[in-house]
């Protein structure tokens, strides 16, 4: 079966747009916040991670996906592809 994985690859832009505003609202308005060790970037990370994992098997899911093991591999680089892309996004944003 062919599905068009353009609409999954949306999806997690859209995550990624998400988690990053409400990291920056999160972290960025509270000026006594101090990250050590990279705290900042493993939280975002964790919360990227999650709701990556949420959409793609939601996608999954809806499409009738679970047990389809090349779907399954094909969704899941596609979210690693796009959680590489929304981390480079995060990386220039100026703290």
């Amino acid at each position: 079966m062919g599905f068009d994985y353009k609409d999954l690859e949306k999806k997690l832009e859209e995550a990624c747009s998400s988690i990053h505003n409400d990291f920056l609202k999160k972290f960025n308005n509270e000026r006594g916040y101090v990250s050590p060790g990279g705290a900042k970037l493993e939280a975002f990370i964790t919360d990227l991670q999650k709701e990556f994992e949420n959409t793609t098997l939601t996608f999954l899911k809806q499409n009738g996906l679970e047990k389809d093991t090349k779907a399954k591999s094909k969704a899941l680089a596609i979210a690693k592809v796009c959680a590489k892309k929304c981390l480079d996004g995060f990386n220039k944003i100026d703290n």
